[in-house]
């Protein structure tokens, strides 16, 4: 072999190593769609399976869902599924304003008399300590009529309604930009509490023709000012 060729090999398999080390894996194997000539995002199951076969993601989702009682509104067909995961409603880190940090709920015991009973609000523990309509506008909210996803998405904030109640009761996408690949964003309106919210995983397809995208925050329902409506 000559010396040039071997330097290339080893200087190829010490830049291997040095990112392993420092902690950068190699992007796992994902299945290949011989057809379609493009990486599979088929899930091979419905959404509601999918939440299902996740509760490291998806536990207080399904606690929720079903304590509304709306598993049937997670396996829709031609919908856009926006899952909040459990970092989206009880994460405790204050920049990250999940769920429960922002809908505490008043403390039973508390005396503004006697500082050893603590603060006036507590933090949910579950979806089922709210009102259940509440919960159930909150889920349906998180469920966009039609298929949405990179192949039809416009690249300026757009609204589409939802399966919840109300006039307000919409959301926008768009394709976002960013400095690594495209991703999908959500509610970019002025009022909205993180703006715009970031999907962590996009363009999964459930076996009942719809779209999932996976979210680390949840999403606020419009006002009718930020629709325009007044």
């Amino acid at each position: 072999m000559k010396p040039l060729t071997l330097l290339i090999i080893l200087g190829s398999v010490v830049a291997l190593s040095g990112c392993e080390l420092a902690g950068l894996e190699l992007q796992r194997k994902y299945d290949y769609d011989e057809k379609a000539g493009i990486y599979s995002n088929e899930l091979k199951m419905t959404t509601m399976e999918f939440i299902q076969s996740r509760p490291d993601l998806f536990s207080i989702l399904e606690e929720g869902i079903a304590y509304a009682g709306i598993e049937s509104s997670f396996s829709l067909p031609g919908c856009t599924y926006m899952l909040p995961t459990n970092t989206a409603f009880s994460s405790t880190t204050a920049a990250d304003l999940s769920y429960f940090q922002t809908h505490r709920l008043p403390n039973p015991g508390y005396d503004p008399q006697d500082p050893e009973t603590g603060d006036s609000t507590l933090v949910a523990l579950s979806l089922s300590q709210f009102p259940k309509e509440q919960v159930k506008q909150l889920l349906l909210y998180h469920i966009a009529k039609g298929e949405w996803t990179w192949s039809n998405l416009p690249a300026e904030p757009t609204w589409y309604d939802t399966q919840a109640t109300g006039d307000t009761a919409k959301v926008n996408m768009y394709l976002m930009k960013n400095s690594r690949s495209p991703t999908i964003a959500f509610n970019d309106f002025e009022t909205h509490y993180k703006v715009p919210v970031v999907a962590r995983t996009t363009n999964l397809r459930a076996t009942n023709s719809s779209y999932v995208h996976v979210l680390d925050s949840w999403l606020l329902i419009p006002t009718r000012r930020a629709l325009r409506l007044e």
